[in-house]
């Protein structure tokens, strides 16, 4: 009730398509949608791509409309959305019924190297030496706060704790060893997005990841993997071509304000060149935003 009083505008209300869960409010401007199937279709960017797109332009004004008309954006009528995650609606709710803020939050501990993965119950900005204390296997670690795919690196005491917005934290096994000729193998036990590897005749199974990037950074090679694993309708290989070379023109033109890292992490995790393209993204978004 309270987002649907702070907007005019349309708020959508997204679910699992399995889960029971419904707003047990009646708004106007409320509407509830359901997704299903796997990642990324529980991502934010995927929701919004489909139920109400943001661009460079708004339908029904031009560059020449008046400035005080302009209202949601000071550069040049950008359409933007704002997004809220079900927790936080939680503690947002909260805040208006006993005028505190509620920092709990129930978080998923989980990775290949959790020895027992499960939900708990802790606080924003928890340290996370002590949230994993005695949860990972024996050996050298990595702790992400957020997800595998778009997580932030709290390996450090100094940076290890609970990111703002992060539901997660991932542990992964530093991938030290080194392989000779791995590439010669026929990978029975190694993951393969390509169908380089034995890997992709055998069943489907389970594959414990660590942060072995299995090769050095190339150039962009156009395979097709990234439009396999791209759920929006853009062109990825193009895209990401000119976010390489920071042409934020073309990259405009190719949906790149639609995105944010999260949306191309399966991009950067098939890629054959090793190539973050999330940090790519946010370079050339915070050009544009500085050139206006």
């Amino acid at each position: 009730a309270a987002l649907c009083k702070l907007t005019p505008g349309k708020v959508y209300f997204c679910t699992d398509e399995k889960d029971k869960l419904r707003p047990q409010v009646i708004a106007s401007n409320l509407q509830t949608e359901s997704f299903s199937g796997p990642h990324p279709s529980g991502t934010v960017g995927v929701h919004i791509h489909v139920l109400d797109p943001v661009g460079l332009r708004v339908p029904g004004r031009t560059p020449s409309t008046p400035p005080e008309m302009n209202r949601l954006h000071p550069l040049d009528n950008i359409k933007t959305v704002w997004h809220i995650g079900l927790q936080d609606l939680l503690s947002l709710g909260d805040l208006f019924l006993s005028g505190k803020l509620d920092v709990t939050r129930v978080v998923s501990l989980a990775g290949p190297a959790v020895k027992d993965p499960h939900l708990l119950r802790t606080r924003i900005g928890a340290c996370l030496d002590q949230l994993t204390a005695k949860e990972l296997e024996p050996g050298e670690n990595r702790i992400l706060s957020g997800s595998v795919f778009c997580g932030r690196d709290a390996s450090h005491e100094t940076i290890a704790y609970l990111d703002r917005f992060s539901n997660q934290v991932c542990v992964l096994r530093e991938g030290r060893d080194r392989e000779f000729l791995g590439w010669l193998a026929p990978g029975a036990k190694k993951f393969s997005a390509s169908r380089l590897f034995m890997s992709r005749l055998l069943p489907k199974r389970l594959f414990s990841m660590t942060t072995d990037t299995n090769g050095s950074v190339r150039a962009i090679v156009p395979m097709g993997l990234y439009e396999a694993v791209m759920p929006m309708d853009i062109q990825p290989t193009y895209l990401l071509r000119s976010l390489c070379v920071d042409d934020v023109e073309q990259a405009e033109k190719l949906g790149c304000l639609e995105l944010d890292e999260e949306d191309l992490a399966l991009c950067s995790f098939v890629d054959p060149g090793k190539t973050d393209f999330g940090l790519l993204l946010r370079r050339n978004l915070e050009i544009i935003e500085k050139e206006g």
